[in-house]
Parts: C-alpha cells; structure tokens; sequence
C-alpha cells in the first residue's frame, strides 16, 4: 500500500493521528531526498575537480 492510499483509508476511518503521521514521514521522505540529491552533486563536483588536477 503506498502512502496515498493509506491516507486515503486513513481518512474513510477518520484516523487523524495516522494522517498526521503519514504527513510527517512525506515531509521527511521530500527532505531526505532533496539532502541525497545535494550529496550526490557534491560528490559529482568533487570527482569533476579531482579528475582536473591529475
């Protein structure tokens, strides 16, 4: 079951403290992707500037 459809049941049983929940683990799913994502352009950048000093 991914996430849209447990807030989808979640909300036909009106299971409040489950949305928030789901809610908070989205945000943090977004944040820890965008910090993945600013990593692996860092180590990009840093195998680039490696790469031109040798």
């Amino acid at each position: 079951m991914d996430l849209e459809h447990a807030k989808a049941h979640c909300k036909d049983r009106n299971w409040q403290w489950t949305l928030d929940l789901i809610n908070k683990v989205q945000q943090e799913m977004k944040t820890l992707e965008s910090e993945n994502k600013k990593l692996k352009e860092q180590l990009n950048a840093q195998r680039l500037y490696n790469s031109c000093n040798f």
